[in-house]
């Protein structure tokens, strides 16, 4: 047994192996002293139009003299850029000059909220409002006025579902494009006798795949790399007034259900959230109502295992970064092993909405110490398959501290709690060190506690270390889950298990005008039973990519599987696989083309054996931009499958649209089709931000049966209106 492991940590230490010296090609040498830029107080607002023609713009200071990080680290820009920051005693302006030889190649597409402005010309303002080199606030927009917001948390994390109450207004003219980017102090959390905040610039130029920074980053980071950022000086004497939003809502419904009762109801309810201090949020929703949140996307399961979706309800999305415990290191892709803070557990149960009575959530930082604590209570209901769901309080609580400049250690606790004799709790700690900037070693332990399990066995650990350089990565890590381990509030993949992973990668960039860099790479993921058996493992590697300077890119793989089956596995209806271990071989090639483009086209390919049998799989995606008005994107997923048992094929069809007037109205279409389920479904919103905050929705849902796509019968029609107010303090 001793040389079986033996022989995983030997594969996990060769797929790890890597330099840990100089690299070619690093980040560009630390300026002598920190890039600055200070803020300007004003007396009356600027008026957003994108003009950048008050006065106050032309005796601000500037900040200029941008880097490339792509496609030439540390040289300086094709094209001039100058940011101001001007602010009232509430109100964050900044004004952007992004000068442009060639106006007319500006490319603008994106027009709609949290749109994918990276495929556009755009500016992106990161502000580390506590100057504590780990957390970010992330405002983009672009040549149209689009906004998309994130939240940075401890340099690794971004929340892209966050939504922030700001505004943007953008203008083009004879020598490139302006923009207007107004925050409201009520908007921040922020430390206010700090003397300065942590400011980086990003400035996208599309066209010619231009990455360029203010304070520069180098290579071997990116946006999250918050301790790079330069400082901005001189805010002080501000008034975000209480820190109070108060938004309302009603909403009313109808629903019509094949074969069943038609239904229509009227609601409504209440979020609020409260600076109860300029670092710490408190959240309160009401009758909380998710009817403008977009339904998931399809997915066709071929393992033994549950599929993982993320969470996209805004109540649990805000500030979620703080509730992350522990670190996946090492390779494995796919679905997390063990997530021990997973929010879709509340509010759902068998895929069928669960009521939210009521919720609070207080989180934020103060000092050193991070604090995340949620409650929330879920009422009684009885599912569609008359399986009652009683009434349950969720909690859960994060804490953790920083320690020197980016490492920490934490705890966590989670509860269920569904009545008498009926509970699970989790308690965690875990340790996060990054003693440079580019090694980081992770660790943490956790046991679970439920009245319906007997103690003992139900303990969770894990370990990992990784290094981020300029053009060598690598990674490895080791978890292992208890047969008991049972964590309610979370996502757990597998029992009883121990997992062994590694991943290796080297990227050199060549002396070339057609190709940015190479890419090879090399992951190993095994995992085994508590005695040491062999239940899955997974070798991928990539001997050759290529990323050219016209950003188009193209990788090719090879993998060997290996999976044991102690139980008869029903992949399909009616196709069964027996016991046993099975070897496969599959390679295949990965590509995407410059997403910049008007038409993008990615996908990947792949062939070869598949258990005891063979399997093609494709996936194709066409990303369509005709104008900023409208964009479109199809995704076709398919399966070839022979076996012994039987063959089978599975398709799966996803069409987005989306249409917009302005950054403020818009509206999106997602129809899907899923051939294993036999399903059609379409999901259309309607969204019109009547102010910042304020928002009319009006959605339809409609599902069809289809056992063939000439054969649909009408299962599910729902229609959804929902207005919301926001009132600001």
């Amino acid at each position: 047994m001793l040389a079986i492991a033996a022989r995983r940590l030997a594969l996990v230490a060769l797929v790890a192996a890597a330099p840990l010296g100089a690299e070619e090609g690093g980040s560009p040498p630390a300026p002598a002293e920190r890039y600055r830029l200070e803020a300007r107080r004003i007396d009356a607002p600027i008026v957003l139009d994108g003009r950048l023609d008050e006065a106050a713009w032309r005796e601000a200071p500037a900040a200029s003299g941008f880097t490339q990080r792509e496609p030439r680290p540390g040289e300086p820009a094709s094209e001039r850029t100058e940011v101001r920051i001007v602010y009232t005693p509430q109100t964050l302006y900044v004004g952007v000059h992004c000068f442009d030889r060639e106006p007319h190649k500006i490319v603008a597409r994106e027009m709609q909220r949290d749109g994918a402005l990276f495929r556009d010309d755009s500016i992106i303002v990161l502000l580390d409002t506590f100057d504590d080199d780990r957390n970010a606030y992330f405002f983009e927009t672009n040549a149209n006025g689009a906004r998309t917001d994130s939240l940075i948390t401890d340099e690794s994390n971004f929340n892209f579902d966050w939504d922030g109450v700001w505004d943007a207004a953008a203008q083009r003219g004879e020598d490139g494009w302006t923009a207007e980017i107004a925050i409201p102090f009520s908007t921040l959390r922020f430390d206010p006798a700090a003397k300065a905040w942590g400011l980086e610039f990003r400035r996208l130029i599309r066209r010619k795949n231009e990455d360029l920074f203010w304070a520069p980053i180098g290579i071997d980071a990116g946006l999250e790399r918050v301790s790079k950022y330069g400082a901005l000086y001189g805010i002080e004497g501000v008034d975000p007034g209480l820190n109070l939003n108060v938004k309302p809502f009603v909403v009313a419904s109808a629903r019509d259900v094949a074969g069943g009762a038609s239904e229509e109801e009227g609601d409504g309810g209440l979020d609020v959230k409260w600076g109860v201090s300029r670092g710490l949020a408190l959240d309160l929703t009401l009758n909380t109502d998710f009817a403008e949140t977009e339904v998931d996307d399809q997915q066709i399961n071929l393992t033994r295992f549950s599929l993982f979706f993320p969470e996209k309800r805004e109540f649990f999305l805000e500030n979620a970064g703080i509730f992350d415990f522990g670190a996946e290191l090492g390779g494995g892709g796919g679905a997390p092993l063990l997530q021990l803070f997973f929010p879709r557990r509340i509010g759902i149960a068998s895929g069928e909405e669960v009521p939210i009575d009521w919720g609070v959530r207080l989180t934020g930082r103060q000092g050193p110490w991070n604090l995340g604590l949620l409650d929330v209570q879920t009422g009684a209901v009885t599912l569609s398959d008359g399986e009652p769901v009683p009434d349950t309080n969720w909690a859960a609580l994060r804490l953790n501290r920083n320690l020197g400049q980016r490492s920490s250690v934490g705890v966590i606790a989670t509860n269920r709690a569904g009545g008498a004799g009926d509970w699970n709790r989790v308690v965690g700690v875990d340790l996060n060190l990054k003693p440079s900037d580019e090694l980081a070693v992770v660790g943490f332990v956790a046991r679970s506690d439920d009245a319906a399990l007997a103690s003992g066995d139900d303990f969770a650990l894990g370990i990992g270390a990784s290094w981020e350089g300029a053009i060598w990565d690598w990674g490895a890590g080791f978890t292992e889950i208890g047969e008991r381990f049972e964590p309610d509030l979370g996502f757990l993949l597998r029992r009883g298990v121990r997992r062994y992973s590694g991943e290796v990668s080297y990227e050199p960039r060549p002396e070339s005008r057609r190709v940015r860099n190479y890419s090879f790479e090399l992951e190993a993921e095994v995992i085994t039973d508590r005695d040491g058996v062999t239940e899955t493992e997974e070798i991928q590697l990539e001997p050759f990519g290529i990323r050219f300077e016209s950003e188009d890119r193209f990788t090719f793989f090879v993998e060997r599987n290996f999976e044991r089956l102690f139980e008869p596995f029903e992949i399909v209806d009616g196709v069964v696989i027996a016991t046993g271990g099975y070897t496969f071989h599959q390679y295949g090639l990965r590509f995407r083309t410059n997403e910049g483009r008007l038409l993008v086209l990615s996908g990947s390919f792949s062939r070869g054996g598949f258990f005891d049998g063979d399997r093609d799989r494709l996936r194709l995606t066409l990303q369509a931009r005709p104008s900023r008005f409208l964009r479109s994107e199809t995704t076709w997923e398919r399966n070839d499958v022979s076996l012994p048992a039987g063959s089978f094929t599975t398709n799966l069809v996803r069409q987005r649209l989306g249409l917009a007037w302005s950054p403020r109205t818009r509206v999106d279409a997602l129809a899907q089709y899923n051939d294993v389920a036999e399903l059609v479904g379409v999901n259309l919103r309607f969204n019109w931000i009547y102010k910042p905050g304020a928002d009319l929705f009006v959605v339809v849902n409609q599902t069809w049966n289809a056992p063939t796509l000439s054969d649909l019968t009408r299962a599910d029609t729902q229609v959804i209106v929902k207005f919301t107010y926001l009132y600001q303090r």
